[in-house]
């Protein structure tokens, strides 16, 4: 299990691309796995440097998928050729467009409206969702886990796609997870809204510079509190990236 993962900082990352997630996800749907799967980026491994349970509950999980680009350069950092960009969004449409797959879905999170233009789509190109829900925005702590777990059950889904942000969709997957029956939970953060297109992917060459939160920044967002935020969150970030080299120099594998 410890070679499938890099460090950066105190947080590990999974050795993965694209195909071999969804491989990794379909084998986990079809061994009855209970589980969960983060999705990490330069912000949640900074917030995870401060919260040591959010660190905990990354490197617990079953997969912790390189969603931005800057996780790929510390790849490379490490010498890991064959680490690549796994974002969520893509992993989403993805996932729920291949219906040969037979996996059945449940979306929980973002707004109720969010929710119904989704299902207004994939109705179109009847996709296999069987369940949506928009839980209020609160605490996690006030959340009833066990009436959410119960209407997943109830509606057979193999996979739930968490659209709460993380960290909170992370925390609130862990809090789910003991009243679930063989369901394998996916934080996915704004991933229902590229999938409707009210976000949009930056184009090759900002991902490749890794700014794409720069350029789908929220809509009507006052951009100087923005980017205040964006460099608050993506700064420190750089400093893990540093340290690799060294780590490299000292004896240091990438597993450790």
């Amino acid at each position: 299990m410890k070679y499938e993962r890099f460090r950066i900082g105190g947080t590990y990352i999974s050795k993965t691309s694209p195909e071999e997630s969804v491989q990794k996800i379909i084998q986990a749907v079809e061994g009855n796995k209970t589980t969960y799967i983060c999705v990490s980026n330069p912000r949640t491994v900074t917030i995870a440097s401060k919260d040591k349970e959010y660190q905990r509950i990354m490197n617990d999980s079953f997969m912790n998928l390189p969603d931005a680009e800057p996780m790929v350069w510390a790849a490379r950092l490490w010498g890991l050729k064959d680490v690549q960009r796994t974002m969520g969004p893509l992993l989403f449409k993805r996932m729920i467009t291949e219906s040969q797959n037979g996996l059945k879905h449940f979306l929980l999170g973002d707004t109720q409206e969010t929710l119904d233009s989704v299902l207004e789509v994939t109705r179109r190109k009847n996709l296999n969702i069987v369940g949506v829900l928009s839980p209020p925005f609160s605490d996690l702590d006030d959340y009833d886990y066990k009436d959410y777990a119960d209407r997943i059950n109830e509606s057979k889904a193999d996979i739930v796609w968490l659209a709460l942000r993380a960290p909170k969709q992370d925390f609130f997957a862990v809090k789910l997870l003991p009243y679930l029956d063989k369901k394998v939970c996916i934080g996915v953060g704004a991933a229902f809204r590229f999938f409707i297109g009210e976000y949009k992917l930056a184009p090759l060459i900002i991902r490749k510079f890794g700014l794409m939160g720069l350029y789908w920044g929220k809509k009507n967002q006052k951009y100087i509190p923005f980017i205040v935020g964006y460099l608050k969150d993506n700064v420190p970030f750089i400093y893990y990236l540093l340290k690799i080299p060294f780590w490299r120099l000292s004896g240091r594998k990438y597993y450790e």
